[in-house]
């Protein structure tokens, strides 16, 4: 009777833990979805991948995708946004939609691979985790690659675990498989095979089942297969890229945001400040954090009582005064003997450890940051998990009765103590929606909205006087996007090529973001208008993570002029200045 016993406790925790997730995955749709109206293009890179998604509007479909994406990204995620175009239409929100679809089902996976790793209760904790958190929904909410290639990195690092738990020709190939996929959504998901690898080398370090002759055969001639089938799926774009400029000058490009060991420190402090500002401050942080505690709680509680918060306790505390203790988390899953002991886990402390050398090697963009985020959700899941400990009956021994005073096996003080998170919860939960700035100091927050540019464009565009042939654009390429096809467009490259004479009744739209690239912005005013005059002011503000990339030293200042960055509609002078 005991195993019987045993399996239907299993399925009730499974259950429990599938209901749970499902109610947090809804409680994260909606805040990836709030405001939906409100939402619109910021990032330069933005406009990149929504004009490159025309291609599923075009007559030759996909041999029409245009190759100025080459340099930002594969073209995984623009393929996407083109599919969203057929469906409904083409538009800004289309786009984030695909963001935020892929954000969405973040939270279900993310609860699956923490389930994989550290058992039942880990799957809940990591769900909630990413659904409360401000950095995941940032990302979620504007039209980029990274909530796309989050969600292949973690389908990648599951089918890494189970090839490394069982090395065979099913798991080989799902192995290929999701490393070419997440290839084709960022320029580095071939890491995601370099830490299988890693994974696998320091098991033979340290696992002497790993030496055996058989399974290194299987380990490195399967791993063989999958390097060959992620390859193939990758050549495709890789002879695009070929025929289009060549890969070498694509290396070369990317190799022009790598600094070098003098960088590292800085660059390392910029990323843990930039996730700390997008993380939503401290309403955020501890709602997510008692969220994720509180639904662990809920899955375990039939099995037992819990014995000690320590670990819990100690995670609050550093989630409120450090909110990158994340990273720093990963150090101590690193150190940790007891994590070497699974190839499951030894898979996410190689990616931890490969990740945590290399990314602040290169230009330090927030969103980098987001795959190594992700793996302290993972570990701190894990160590919530620690904390609610659920000893099994032995066979053939019935599990103890209930002490006086108890309910569902949890005691006074312990009920006491979830009604207590679910009231902080309760009051701290609408902080999180009060008002759309709630970044550090003046900077935006996670939900803040950001239709700022389409506004201004659509009304430039209607302030153009009757019959003006086009417009002459100094502009992101959000901008060229919202014009697009309203009036004929003429996109400079720089101010020189503004400042040429051209057909003098065209007006121009110029971009102060777009502007500031050009050097000193004072200088660069002053050229522009020596040959312009402004007819109009438009005021937009960037998105955080289009701020954060363009001044990253905004985080820890919590004020940036980089911010405000207006639209110009300028007409040419037919004389000097005044």
């Amino acid at each position: 009777m005991a195993p019987a016993r045993n399996n239907s406790a299993l399925s009730n925790l499974l259950s429990r833990e599938v209901l749970i997730v499902g109610l947090l995955t809804m409680a994260g749709a909606v805040l990836r979805f709030w405001g939906l109206p409100r939402l619109g293009l910021s990032h330069f890179d933005e406009g990149i991948y929504a004009i490159a998604g025309l291609w599923s509007v075009s007559p030759r479909g996909l041999a029409s995708l245009d190759p100025t994406l080459i340099p930002y990204a594969p073209p995984g995620f623009p393929i996407l946004v083109g599919v969203a175009y057929l469906g409904l239409g083409v538009s800004d929100l289309a786009a984030i939609l695909v963001s935020m679809l892929a954000g969405t089902l973040t939270i279900p996976a993310a609860a699956w691979l923490a389930r994989r790793t550290s058992g039942a209760g880990a799957g809940a904790a990591a769900a909630a985790l990413v659904a409360l958190s401000g950095f995941h929904v940032a990302f979620s909410r504007v039209a980029l690659t990274d909530a796309s290639f989050l969600l292949c990195w973690i389908l990648g690092l599951a089918c890494g675990q189970r090839f490394l738990e069982r090395p065979r020709l099913s798991s080989a190939i799902a192995l290929g498989l999701s490393v070419g996929l997440a290839q084709w959504f960022k320029y580095n998901g071939w890491l995601l095979g370099v830490f299988v690898v890693l994974a696998a080398c320091l098991g033979v370090l340290v696992d002497p089942k790993e030496r055996h002759r058989p399974r290194i055969r299987a380990v490195w001639g399967f791993g063989l297969l999958a390097v060959l089938l992620a390859v193939a799926v990758y050549r495709p774009w890789f002879a695009f890229v070929e025929s289009h400029g060549g890969y070498a000058g694509l290396l070369k490009h990317h190799q022009s945001y790598m600094g070098g060991f003098n960088s590292w420190p800085p660059h390392l402090r910029l990323q843990l400040e930039q996730m700390a500002a997008l993380s939503g401050g401290p309403a955020w942080n501890a709602t997510e954090f008692l969220a994720a505690v509180l639904c662990c709680k809920l899955v375990l509680l039939p099995l037992g009582k819990p014995n000690r918060y320590g670990a819990s306790l100690l995670l609050a505390i550093l989630v409120l005064v450090f909110p990158f203790y994340y990273w720093w988390l990963g150090a101590g899953w690193v150190l940790d003997p007891r994590q070497r002991r699974s190839p499951s886990k030894r898979l996410l402390a190689a990616a931890w450890l490969g990740l945590s050398i290399l990314t602040p090697f290169y230009h330090p963009y927030a969103r980098l940051w987001l795959p190594l985020h992700f793996l302290g959700w993972i570990m701190t899941a894990n160590l919530i998990n620690q904390g609610f400990p659920t000893p099994q009956p032995k066979p053939g021994k019935s599990a103890p009765p209930l002490e006086p005073g108890n309910l569902h096996g949890i005691n006074t003080w312990e009920w006491i103590a979830c009604g207590t998170a679910m009231l902080a919860i309760a009051f701290l939960g609408p902080d999180m929606l009060r008002s759309p700035t709630m970044g550090p100091g003046e900077l935006p927050g996670p939900l803040a909205p950001s239709d700022l540019l389409r506004n201004g464009v659509r009304k430039a565009v209607a302030d153009l006087p009757a019959g003006t042939p086009g417009l002459r654009l100094l502009a992101r390429p959000p901008v060229t996007f919202y014009v697009g096809g309203r009036v004929p467009v003429q996109v400079e490259p720089d101010l020189a090529r503004l400042l040429a004479p051209g057909n003098p009744r065209l007006r121009a739209l110029v971009d102060l973001a777009q502007l500031r690239q050009e050097g000193d912005p004072k200088t660069a005013s002053a050229v522009l208008l020596g040959r312009w005059e402004i007819v109009r002011e438009y005021p937009t503000q960037l998105s955080l993570p289009a701020l954060l990339d363009i001044d990253p030293a905004a985080a820890r200042a919590g004020r940036s002029e980089s911010l405000s960055a207006p639209l110009w509609l300028l007409s040419p002078r037919t004389a000097g200045p005044a």
